[in-house]
């Protein structure tokens, strides 16, 4: 199951493969997937494996659900792992400006970061994948408040 984000010579690809803990109920185990994180733009091409969560994708395609009725508005995709930090922020035109931080491995590994910008065009395309996603691997549980 794949989600993109594309923009002026940059195409973001993300592959959802498979749930990390597929018999657990917990919902901080369970929500784990393992994905694919393939990048493209112009001098590099990045493609490394990263652990998402469920809820992560969730709140991204909410804030972009919001951002297309609303045609304002910032979605956020940010992961516990610091794999990817993903922003779009809809400006009065219709264009959407990203900022793209990905590091892998984790902790210690290689940083790169990026901007482009895209049309809203795309972003009904975006949301209906992202539901796709969330149709085969939805959130499991709640978040214990402390």
């Amino acid at each position: 199951m794949k989600f993109h984000v594309l923009g002026n010579e940059t195409k973001l690809e993300i592959d959802v493969l498979r749930r990390n803990y597929p018999d657990s109920r917990d919902y901080w185990d369970a929500n784990w997937v393992a994905s694919i994180i393939h990048l493209e733009i112009p001098g590099y091409v990045v493609h490394f494996e990263a652990d998402l969560r469920t809820d992560e994708l969730k709140e991204f395609v909410d804030g972009l659900r919001d951002m297309n009725e609303r045609l304002h508005g910032t979605a956020i995709l940010k992961n516990l792992d610091n794999y990817i930090h993903l922003t779009g922020s809809m400006n009065p035109l219709g264009k959407i400006s990203w900022i793209l931080e990905t590091l892998y491995p984790v902790g210690t590994g290689a940083q790169l970061s990026c901007d482009f910008e895209s049309d809203q065009s795309y972003l009904r395309i975006l949301i209906d994948e992202l539901d796709a996603v969330l149709e085969a691997f939805p959130v499991i549980g709640k978040a214990d408040r402390v």
